[in-house]
Protein backbone atom coordinates (compact mmCIF):
# COMPACT_ATOMS: atom_id res chain seq x y z
CA UNK A 1 0.00 0.00 0.00
CA UNK A 2 2.04 3.34 -0.69
CA UNK A 3 0.31 6.29 0.43
CA UNK A 4 1.49 9.69 1.80
CA UNK A 5 2.30 8.86 5.29
CA UNK A 6 2.94 5.01 4.48
CA UNK A 7 6.57 5.73 3.19
CA UNK A 8 9.76 3.65 3.56
CA UNK A 9 10.92 6.02 5.66
CA UNK A 10 8.00 5.41 8.23
CA UNK A 11 8.73 1.92 7.42
CA UNK A 12 12.17 1.97 8.49
CA UNK A 13 11.05 3.87 11.22
CA UNK A 14 9.56 1.67 12.84
CA UNK A 15 12.15 -1.40 12.31
CA UNK A 16 14.48 0.94 13.98
CA UNK A 17 12.20 1.42 16.77
CA UNK A 18 11.66 -2.27 17.80
CA UNK A 19 15.25 -3.17 17.24
CA UNK A 20 16.21 -0.45 19.62
CA UNK A 21 13.97 -2.22 22.24
CA UNK A 22 15.32 -5.22 22.13
CA UNK A 23 19.11 -3.93 22.14
CA UNK A 24 17.70 -2.38 25.39
CA UNK A 25 16.26 -5.62 26.64
CA UNK A 26 19.39 -6.94 26.35
CA UNK A 27 21.13 -4.13 28.31
CA UNK A 28 18.87 -4.18 31.11
CA UNK A 29 18.72 -8.39 31.82
CA UNK A 30 19.37 -8.61 35.53
CA UNK A 31 17.75 -9.95 38.34
CA UNK A 32 15.92 -7.20 39.34
CA UNK A 33 15.17 -5.75 35.40
CA UNK A 34 13.91 -9.55 34.96
CA UNK A 35 11.46 -9.47 38.05
CA UNK A 36 9.86 -5.74 37.14
CA UNK A 37 9.40 -7.36 33.56
CA UNK A 38 7.60 -10.51 35.39
CA UNK A 39 5.40 -7.69 37.84
CA UNK A 40 4.34 -5.80 34.85
CA UNK A 41 3.24 -8.93 32.63
CA UNK A 42 1.28 -10.27 35.66
CA UNK A 43 -0.20 -6.71 36.13
CA UNK A 44 -1.38 -6.53 32.62
CA UNK A 45 -2.60 -10.10 32.33
CA UNK A 46 -4.80 -9.98 35.45
CA UNK A 47 -6.09 -6.87 33.58
CA UNK A 48 -7.00 -8.40 30.11
CA UNK A 49 -8.42 -11.43 32.16
CA UNK A 50 -10.82 -9.03 34.08
CA UNK A 51 -11.64 -7.28 30.86
CA UNK A 52 -12.11 -10.47 28.45
CA UNK A 53 -14.10 -11.79 31.16
CA UNK A 54 -16.19 -9.20 31.51
CA UNK A 55 -17.71 -9.59 27.82
CA UNK A 56 -20.85 -10.72 26.80
CA UNK A 57 -19.85 -13.93 24.70
CA UNK A 58 -17.20 -16.48 25.51
CA UNK A 59 -13.31 -16.66 25.02
CA UNK A 60 -14.15 -19.89 23.25
CA UNK A 61 -16.78 -18.44 20.95
CA UNK A 62 -14.63 -15.06 20.02
CA UNK A 63 -11.53 -14.30 17.47
CA UNK A 64 -8.58 -12.06 18.29
CA UNK A 65 -6.32 -10.27 16.23
CA UNK A 66 -2.87 -8.48 17.38
CA UNK A 67 -1.11 -5.99 15.60
CA UNK A 68 2.47 -6.24 15.77
CA UNK A 69 2.30 -9.21 17.71
CA UNK A 70 6.38 -9.85 18.04
CA UNK A 71 7.22 -12.88 19.74
CA UNK A 72 3.87 -14.20 20.09
CA UNK A 73 3.73 -14.29 24.17
CA UNK A 74 0.56 -12.01 23.90
CA UNK A 75 -0.96 -14.78 22.13
CA UNK A 76 -0.18 -17.71 24.83
CA UNK A 77 -2.26 -15.71 27.52
CA UNK A 78 -5.16 -15.21 25.36
CA UNK A 79 -5.45 -19.01 24.31
CA UNK A 80 -5.27 -19.74 28.01
CA UNK A 81 -7.87 -17.62 28.82
CA UNK A 82 -10.10 -20.43 26.28
CA UNK A 83 -9.74 -18.52 22.89
CA UNK A 84 -8.84 -21.37 20.63
CA UNK A 85 -5.75 -21.34 18.52
CA UNK A 86 -7.83 -21.30 15.24
CA UNK A 87 -9.43 -17.91 16.72
CA UNK A 88 -6.22 -16.31 17.20
CA UNK A 89 -4.42 -13.89 14.69
CA UNK A 90 -1.06 -12.06 14.23
CA UNK A 91 0.52 -9.70 12.46
CA UNK A 92 4.09 -8.80 12.46
CA UNK A 93 6.20 -6.15 10.70
CA UNK A 94 9.26 -7.82 11.35
CA UNK A 95 10.05 -10.62 8.74
CA UNK A 96 12.04 -12.66 12.13
CA UNK A 97 9.81 -12.02 14.55
CA UNK A 98 6.85 -13.56 12.21
CA UNK A 99 9.22 -16.51 10.88
CA UNK A 100 9.89 -16.55 15.16
CA UNK A 101 5.83 -17.07 15.72
CA UNK A 102 5.22 -19.61 12.49
CA UNK A 103 7.95 -22.02 14.62
CA UNK A 104 6.47 -21.48 18.42
CA UNK A 105 2.38 -20.38 17.93
CA UNK A 106 0.36 -23.79 17.04
CA UNK A 107 -1.56 -21.25 14.66
CA UNK A 108 -0.98 -20.83 10.77
CA UNK A 109 -2.80 -17.62 11.37
CA UNK A 110 0.34 -15.34 11.10
CA UNK A 111 0.39 -12.63 8.36
CA UNK A 112 3.87 -10.69 7.77
CA UNK A 113 3.03 -7.46 6.31
CA UNK A 114 2.24 -3.66 7.20
CA UNK A 115 -1.10 -4.01 9.17
CA UNK A 116 -3.08 -1.37 6.90
CA UNK A 117 -2.54 -4.23 4.51
CA UNK A 118 -4.28 -7.21 6.26
CA UNK A 119 -6.92 -8.24 4.38
CA UNK A 120 -9.89 -8.42 6.71
CA UNK A 121 -13.42 -6.23 7.11
CA UNK A 122 -16.04 -6.85 10.32
CA UNK A 123 -14.11 -9.97 11.26
CA UNK A 124 -12.41 -10.01 14.85
CA UNK A 125 -14.15 -10.25 18.33
CA UNK A 126 -11.22 -8.39 19.61
CA UNK A 127 -8.43 -6.38 17.96
CA UNK A 128 -4.89 -5.70 20.67
CA UNK A 129 -2.13 -3.55 19.93
CA UNK A 130 0.43 -3.39 22.78
CA UNK A 131 3.10 -0.40 22.34
CA UNK A 132 2.27 -0.62 18.66
CA UNK A 133 1.18 3.39 18.19
CA UNK A 134 4.23 4.93 20.42
CA UNK A 135 6.48 3.57 17.52
CA UNK A 136 4.61 5.45 15.44
CA UNK A 137 5.40 8.95 14.59
CA UNK A 138 3.37 9.96 12.27
CA UNK A 139 0.16 11.49 13.31
CA UNK A 140 -1.50 10.55 9.65
CA UNK A 141 -0.32 6.66 10.00
CA UNK A 142 -1.42 6.55 13.62
CA UNK A 143 -4.95 7.98 11.96
CA UNK A 144 -5.30 5.36 9.09
CA UNK A 145 -3.67 2.51 11.78
CA UNK A 146 -6.94 3.08 14.19
CA UNK A 147 -9.14 3.16 10.73
CA UNK A 148 -8.21 -0.13 9.84
CA UNK A 149 -8.63 -1.63 13.34
CA UNK A 150 -11.75 -0.27 13.81
CA UNK A 151 -12.83 -1.74 10.14
CA UNK A 152 -11.59 -5.34 10.96
CA UNK A 153 -13.67 -5.31 14.24
CA UNK A 154 -17.10 -6.97 14.49
CA UNK A 155 -20.01 -5.07 15.57
CA UNK A 156 -19.82 -5.05 19.53
CA UNK A 157 -16.61 -6.15 19.36
CA UNK A 158 -13.72 -3.80 21.32
CA UNK A 159 -10.10 -2.83 20.67
CA UNK A 160 -8.12 -3.94 23.73
CA UNK A 161 -5.00 -1.13 23.78
CA UNK A 162 -2.30 -1.11 26.14
CA UNK A 163 0.48 1.69 25.56
CA UNK A 164 2.98 4.44 27.48
CA UNK A 165 1.48 7.70 27.88
CA UNK A 166 4.70 9.84 28.88
CA UNK A 167 8.13 10.68 26.37
CA UNK A 168 11.03 8.93 26.73
CA UNK A 169 13.12 11.49 26.93
CA UNK A 170 16.25 8.97 26.59
CA UNK A 171 14.72 7.41 23.14
CA UNK A 172 13.69 9.81 20.30
CA UNK A 173 11.87 6.83 18.13
CA UNK A 174 9.23 6.73 20.13
CA UNK A 175 6.21 8.60 21.12
CA UNK A 176 3.25 9.06 24.22
CA UNK A 177 0.19 8.26 23.33
CA UNK A 178 -2.82 9.68 25.87
CA UNK A 179 -6.04 9.30 26.47
CA UNK A 180 -6.88 12.24 24.44
CA UNK A 181 -4.73 10.56 21.77
CA UNK A 182 -7.35 7.34 22.03
CA UNK A 183 -10.35 9.21 22.56
CA UNK A 184 -9.24 11.12 18.76
CA UNK A 185 -8.37 8.33 17.00
CA UNK A 186 -11.75 5.91 17.85
CA UNK A 187 -14.45 9.05 17.56
CA UNK A 188 -17.09 6.59 16.80
CA UNK A 189 -16.40 4.19 19.56
CA UNK A 190 -20.26 3.35 22.15
CA UNK A 191 -17.57 3.41 24.85
CA UNK A 192 -14.23 3.93 26.36
CA UNK A 193 -12.83 2.36 29.69
CA UNK A 194 -9.25 3.47 30.72
CA UNK A 195 -7.01 1.80 33.36
CA UNK A 196 -3.72 3.10 34.34
CA UNK A 197 -1.32 0.73 34.67
CA UNK A 198 2.44 -0.74 34.99
CA UNK A 199 4.96 1.29 37.06
CA UNK A 200 6.91 3.61 34.77
CA UNK A 201 10.35 1.53 34.46
CA UNK A 202 12.93 3.98 36.12
CA UNK A 203 10.85 3.29 39.30
CA UNK A 204 9.86 -0.25 39.18
CA UNK A 205 13.41 -1.13 37.47
CA UNK A 206 14.74 -0.08 41.30
CA UNK A 207 12.04 -1.00 43.52
CA UNK A 208 12.49 -5.24 43.30
CA UNK A 209 10.13 -7.42 45.33
CA UNK A 210 8.03 -3.51 46.21
CA UNK A 211 6.46 -3.10 43.02
CA UNK A 212 2.99 -4.50 44.15
CA UNK A 213 3.06 -2.25 47.22
CA UNK A 214 4.10 0.76 45.51
CA UNK A 215 1.95 0.03 42.73
CA UNK A 216 -1.17 0.64 45.24
CA UNK A 217 0.08 3.36 47.38
CA UNK A 218 1.38 5.63 44.73
CA UNK A 219 -1.01 4.83 41.50
CA UNK A 220 -0.05 8.29 39.77
CA UNK A 221 3.58 6.94 39.51
CA UNK A 222 1.78 4.32 36.60
CA UNK A 223 2.93 5.40 32.98
CA UNK A 224 1.04 3.12 30.85
CA UNK A 225 -2.95 2.89 29.84
CA UNK A 226 -4.85 -0.08 29.21
CA UNK A 227 -8.29 0.76 27.35
CA UNK A 228 -11.13 -1.04 26.55
CA UNK A 229 -12.76 0.52 22.99
CA UNK A 230 -16.57 -0.50 22.50
CA UNK A 231 -17.55 -0.80 18.50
Amino acid sequence: MITQFDSRATIEHIRLSYETRSLNAIELASPIHYQYQLDVKAEREQLYTRIIQSLPHKAQEMSLMEIGAGSGSNLFHFNNLGFDWSNLYANELLEHRADGMRMTLPTQNIYHCDALDLPFENSFDVVFQSTVFTSILSEPFRIALAKKMWKMLRKDGIILWYDFVFDNPNNPNVRKATRGDVLRYFPQAMDVEFYSTTLAPPIGRRIGNAYQWVNVLFPFLRSHLIAVIHK
